[in-house]
């Protein structure tokens, strides 16, 4: 269950399980997250354009759809996102998003199954801390991808590490897989350590 109006300015449910709990603190986590790269790649995406967007693990959607809201074809922004697509390994992705975000197409899908070249900019948020083979699966991000990888994530995490991240993410790490554009800040939503968001333009 996401957040309603109902359920954001109602208290919550004494009965409220661990499940919906965690939902609930990790979608407002990914709103503010993905506020923070939509100013990130505006900044740094110069001009008139609309490119396709691809958001690997987007959970919910939640983030996804706020980047489609951010920089719909129809607002008032010079860099638009036409069209925008979630993708996850959670089943729940597509039901969820369906459901609740309906400007955006939701897949479950293994990134490996994807074609070369087939989305302008790709977007991963808070995903590669949990991943083992990391330096592969940024590849693979980069060879999905037609202009630009946009990866965020923590940045000099303390440990012990939160739950589910398998290592600590150094800004030299970043840039020795050719992240050197990257932007470290203090997140308010991130309490172990410091976020970062990094971009490569790819060809």
């Amino acid at each position: 269950m996401l957040p309603t109006v109902d359920s954001v300015f109602s208290p919550l449910p004494t009965d409220a399980d661990e499940a919906r709990l965690l939902r609930l603190r990790c979608d407002s986590q990914s709103l503010h997250f993905y506020g923070d790269i939509s100013r990130f790649i505006s900044q740094r995406v110069k001009g008139f354009q609309t490119l396709s967007l691809l958001d690997v693990g987007g959970r919910t959607g939640i983030g996804t759809a706020l980047l489609r809201l951010l920089h719909h074809p129809l607002a008032f922004t010079t860099l638009k996102f036409d069209p925008v697509t979630s993708l996850d390994l959670d089943p729940d992705l597509p039901r969820i998003a369906g459901q609740e975000f309906k400007d955006i197409s939701a897949v479950q899908m293994n990134i490996f199954d994807l074609e070369p070249k087939s989305h302008d900019i790709v977007v991963c948020s808070h995903t590669i801390e949990h991943v083992p083979d990391m330096e592969g699966f940024i590849a693979q991000l980069e060879r999905i991808a037609r202009k630009y990888v946009v990866l965020a994530c923590p940045i000099d995490e303390n440990v012990p590490l939160s739950d589910g991240h398998l290592r600590t993410i150094t800004r030299e790490h970043l840039a020795s897989l050719g992240y050197a554009d990257i932007e470290v800040y203090d997140s308010f939503h991130f309490h172990n350590g410091l976020a970062g968001i990094a971009m490569k333009a790819v060809g």
